[in-house]
């Protein structure tokens, strides 16, 4: 197992915090459960006691009770508790009450104990009939010292204290009961909370992000999801529908990092992938191309995810697109794929057909063409890329970029893949400018960088 530090400590009372509300779930259902099960299902057991005793052997003519009396009565302890449970005194009691049970069903109900230093012996008996208990206890009592006499020819047992009814079942105890539903509730759901993080390998923080993979942050997107939903915002561009929110704020710092790696070298091509589906990387692209242009740059997004882009959704344009273009080697009509967009100073170019052959498109003489085409047209160009995890497309891509960016989520990316993504890319010599960490939470400490930390 791996060594747990002190920053997984803090990491997962962090979890349990932002999950603690399954914990109450597990706690509360258990603590139904075991109500519903202790109330209707729990069968009341009643308890009765007999208490024996082996005094002095009845043959002593003294009368008194000797140091040798008491060591063979101590002794005769251990053997006395197996006659009370044999099959001849406990038979002898099923058919004295006339019992619906077998021999084997009666010495279950049967406990015998035998308190240390004494020549006591209790005989215990639980059956859901009160009565009954009290009964079958008295009988296995009468019946052990009647044997006792035939064995040894001696009547050395007496009775301390006779059965009494049960007034209420030994098994239910509602307080208790129900302190050890809640307290073990909550114990597993404390487990289960412990379980799911130690075993859960999606990145938990940018700073494991960092140590892990080695790569720069070059920003980080604060959760944005409520918003979202909230304003019913859906595909469109949260930069431009809500310019003054945290978020803007957060795309505009990345733009500003951007801005400065570009004042050492020449940056127009911005590659944008992630290692899965669903990390928010067209998201990222799309209002990260918007604060460029708000920028007064011009910029061109081109969707290079030819096999699930969403760029055309997003903007509201004709899929008339890459794929279509590269297909026809249509260069000469150039405009006619390019789309204007409610954004000054951005265009983009969609998708376009789903093609039977992506990677060979990517990695044509016109996709090659078409970027030196457009690279004295625009000051950026976005490329937004499909995921890197089990497709050739987004390596392809990367020969003709400036600068890549890996898109990653707190709690879905797999930190394993985000540094298989990043050594897929640094195999075939791609120019990883950092990460970008999506969807941190506002609480999550030292926020806030200078935009110079990666110049």
């Amino acid at each position: 197992m791996d060594e747990i530090s002190l920053n997984d400590v803090k990491e997962f009372f962090k979890f349990f915090l932002k999950k603690i509300w399954i914990v109450l779930l597990i706690t509360f259902t258990i603590f139904l459960c075991g109500t519903f099960y202790s109330t209707y299902i729990k069968t009341p057991m009643y308890k009765s006691t007999t208490s024996l005793i082996l005094a002095t052997n009845s043959d002593n003519t003294t009368n008194t009770i000797t140091q040798t009396d008491i060591s063979i009565n101590q002794n005769l302890v251990n053997t006395y508790a197996e006659i009370i449970k044999s099959r001849k005194v406990l038979n002898a009691t099923i058919s004295e009450l006339n019992l619906d049970m077998s021999y084997n069903d009666l010495v279950g109900l049967v406990s015998v104990d035998s308190k240390d230093g004494t020549e006591i012996i209790t005989v215990s008996v639980v059956n859901k009939d009160k009565n009954l208990a009290k009964s079958i206890a008295d009988s296995v009592a009468n019946n052990f010292r009647e044997e006792v006499a035939k064995i040894y020819n001696m009547k050395n047992v007496s009775i301390l204290d006779k059965a009494e009814v049960a007034s209420k079942p030994y098994n239910l105890n509602p307080t208790k009961e129900i302190t050890i539903y809640i307290v073990g509730g909550f114990a597993l759901g404390i487990i289960i909370l412990f379980l799911w993080f130690y075993f859960d390998k999606t990145i938990k923080n940018s700073e494991e992000v960092e140590r892990e993979t080695g790569l720069p942050i070059m920003g980080k997107i604060r959760d944005c999801t409520k918003i979202i939903n909230k304003n019913k915002i859906g595909e469109k561009l949260l930069i431009k529908a809500m310019p003054k929110s945290n978020f803007s704020e957060d795309v505009k710092t990345i733009r500003t990092n951007l801005d400065f790696s570009n004042m050492e070298h020449n940056v127009k091509r911005i590659l944008i992938t992630s290692s899965i589906m669903g990390e928010g990387k067209s998201f990222v692209s799309a209002n990260l191309a918007a604060s460029f242009a708000q920028n007064n740059k011009k910029v061109l997004l081109i969707d290079c995810d030819l096999r699930r882009g969403v760029v055309h959704r997003r903007f509201g344009v004709k899929n008339k697109g890459l794929s279509n273009l590269i297909a026809r080697n249509d260069l000469a009509a150039l405009s006619d794929y390019i789309n204007k967009t409610n954004v000054k100073n951005l265009d983009v170019i969609t998708r376009g057909t789903v093609p039977p052959n992506p990677s060979e498109l990517l990695n044509s003489r016109v996709f090659k063409v078409l970027l030196n085409i457009l690279d004295g047209q625009y000051d950026y160009i976005i490329l937004d890329c499909p995921p890197v995890t089990n497709l050739p497309d987004t390596l392809i891509v990367s020969n003709y970029a400036d600068k890549a960016l890996i898109v990653c989520t707190i709690g879905y990316t797999p930190m394993d893949l985000l540094e298989n993504t990043k050594k897929s890319l640094e195999n075939v010599g791609a120019p990883i400018a950092g990460l970008i960490v999506n969807k941190v939470e506002e609480k999550h400490g030292g926020y806030y960088y200078s935009s110079y930390k990666y110049e």
